[in-house]
């Protein structure tokens, strides 16, 4: 029922739309009252590697408690043409280390307890992925991006206080938190509504038939299939299958990667309107097929050496 679409994508809204406000509004009043300069400096090695701004550095470590929130600061950034279409994109995927580590940290618990060592060893491997990702983003942007001879939006501002800076925070970020609310909005609907068609179980379906599947022994096929209903589902299973002595590390970890690469697109009901609320339709629509393509080539590179090397 429509109905019932419009109610789960108001509930994911409740969960997304206050960090991307959040974050937008932080990042404009830090660079209002000058604590750019104060804290950026703790990530302004690795700003200054990849001949960025140290508001993205700030972006980075902001990240480390809210992925979201980081991706907002990103987004203030470009909507003020502080950033061009390229830095932004790069920008987003150097937030990856921190991004994995912040996913690490919320499933601790429940992996630890599913799966026990079997299930740090692959929370290793997701941290992993994102510190690669973020080195391999930093390693463009010295290569694409031209060194800068200055790094701060605030060097020449006056001192303001908290209230003065907040003020004139929310006056300059007004038009944008309404264009990004109403965008995450609009999307959130259409694809929830979608759903209803059945489209993304018709494209689980056909995912699940890849010759991935080849390179999993037939014991571990269901936490495939659970990763397609959800995360949990998959490390359930996983750890159901670990307890019975059915599989051994090594291929429940090689099972959980490959379900992650092939419920990857089918993620993508939940991804886009992430993307696209916080950055415009086009430009999130990129930064999403960037993040995929790098992040499932490095599990597909980890998958290989599992497969050869252990």
């Amino acid at each position: 029922m429509w109905i019932d679409a419009l109610f789960l994508a108001f509930e994911y809204l409740m969960k997304v739309l206050p960090p991307i406000i959040i974050g937008t509004l932080a990042m404009a009043i830090l660079v209002e009252i000058g604590w750019v300069n104060k804290f950026g400096f703790l990530a302004s090695p690795l700003m200054h590697f990849g001949h960025l701004r140290q508001e993205i550095g700030l972006s980075f470590l902001t990240s480390f408690g809210s992925s979201t929130a980081g991706n907002s600061m990103i987004a203030k950034l470009h909507y003020d043409e502080h950033i061009d279409r390229k830095e932004t994109i790069i920008a987003t995927m150097v937030n990856s280390f921190p991004s994995s580590i912040v996913l690490s940290r919320d499933l601790l618990p429940i992996i630890v307890a599913l799966l026990g060592t079997t299930g740090l060893i692959y929370l290793g491997i997701v941290v992993l992925i994102g510190f690669v990702k973020t080195l391999i983003a930093l390693v463009a942007a010295r290569l694409l991006l031209t060194p800068r001879t200055s790094g701060t939006l605030n060097a020449d501002i006056e001192k303001k206080t908290l209230r003065e800076a907040s003020l004139t925070a929310l006056r300059r970020s007004k038009r944008t938190v309404m264009r990004m609310t109403l965008t995450t909005t609009v999307v959130s609907i259409a694809i929830f509504q979608l759903m209803e068609t059945g489209i993304f179980d018709l494209i689980a379906d056909i995912m699940k038939s890849s010759f991935l599947v080849n390179y999993v022994p037939p014991e571990g096929l269901p936490i495939i299939a659970g990763w397609f209903a959800s995360n949990i589902a998959a490390y359930t299973i996983a750890g159901n299958l670990l307890s019975a002595q059915m599989l051994s590390t090594k291929d429940i970890i090689l099972a959980l990667l490959v379900g992650r690469v092939l419920a990857s697109v089918p993620r993508i009901k939940s991804m886009l309107p992430y993307y696209t609320g916080i950055f415009r339709p086009e430009l999130g629509l990129k930064i999403m097929t960037v993040s995929l393509i790098m992040q499932n080539g490095i599990m597909l590179a980890i998958i290989g050496i599992i497969l050869f090397f252990w």
